[in-house]
């Protein structure tokens, strides 16, 4: 794999080239649609991250839990129905599910006799945040967690934001924070080819409200300070894969949406034709010297 698209210089094998290029010019359409697929690089992970995967001490047990450390510090939750059935029978371990694979989140105040869990945990302190994650997850490593939180804390715009949106509701009375919510509404000047890192003024607007206003579901997230039950965040929302991977999206880099125009020939971009969720996906699994990693 050493042939660069002279596009976006994804690495190729010549085998991959397009049918219509020779082999001594060859052009490929699998990463960027010969080039009207220009997204910016996911941003190179803060250095507590890149540690983790380098450090001979402790890279073994991360990569070995990497999913169950980022599953203790997303902001939202998997929801969905799993066929306990499969998973107990015998071979490979498995995953299968009923219905739809959908991120949900609850709540920013835990009820009263229960832990926080998930974005309730930015609120708090990262020593106790850590202690609760610990709880939760008696396998994980406390000094690893408590490195990762405090570097979510610090990179991760959301973190944040639900900070912010709490101190605002926590300030209401007490009799009104069963009641009392917020909308993030996302800013309309996105169109996910940025690389600039986002702020919290430009990821989302907190708006108060009652929950009677209109909600467009791919640009808005609704928060409760207590009660609201389980919201699910739509998967065309930006927001979607940084609030739950956040391990692989620790500076808050929005994920694919509706508004990410293709590029057109010429210079410019084409507004009534947009980059699709296979297209950006296809992107970014692309090898992209020197900034993949």
């Amino acid at each position: 794999m050493n042939i660069p698209c002279p596009n976006c210089h994804a690495l190729h094998f010549l085998s991959e080239k397009l049918s219509n290029s020779s082999p001594l010019h060859p052009c490929f359409g699998l990463c960027c649609l010969q080039g009207q697929v220009a997204l910016p690089p996911i941003q190179q992970w803060p250095r507590v991250l890149q540690d983790l995967f380098d450090d001979p001490q402790d890279q073994r047990e991360f990569k070995k839990n990497v999913h169950q450390y980022n599953n203790a510090l997303a902001f939202t939750s998997v929801g969905v129905e799993v066929d306990r059935q499969t998973v107990q029978g015998a071979g490979p371990a498995s995953f299968r599910i009923h219905g739809t694979l959908r991120h949900v989140m609850g709540a920013l105040m835990p009820p009263q006799g229960l832990q926080p869990s998930y974005a309730q945990l930015y609120i708090y302190d990262p020593q106790e945040a850590t202690h609760t994650c610990l709880q939760r997850n008696p396998d994980l490593q406390g000094h690893i967690l408590l490195d990762l939180h405090t570097t979510l804390r610090e990179h991760h715009p959301y973190a944040a934001v639900y900070q912010q949106a709490h101190a605002i509701m926590q300030a209401k009375p007490p009799e009104q924070h069963t009641d009392v919510c917020m909308r993030l509404y996302l800013q309309q000047g996105t169109d996910g080819r940025r690389y600039n890192l986002p702020t919290v003024d430009e990821i989302a607007a907190i708006v108060p409200g009652d929950g009677s206003e209109i909600v467009r579901k791919d640009r808005d997230i609704i928060l409760h300070l207590q009660g609201g039950g389980l919201r699910c965040i739509s998967n065309l929302h930006p927001s979607y894969l940084p609030l739950h991977y956040v391990l692989l999206f620790p500076h808050g880099q929005e994920g694919w949406h509706l508004d990410i125009p293709l590029q057109v020939a010429g210079g410019g971009n084409h507004r009534s034709k947009k980059v699709t969720q296979t297209l950006w996906y296809a992107y970014h699994l692309h090898i992209h010297p020197p900034w993949h990693h």
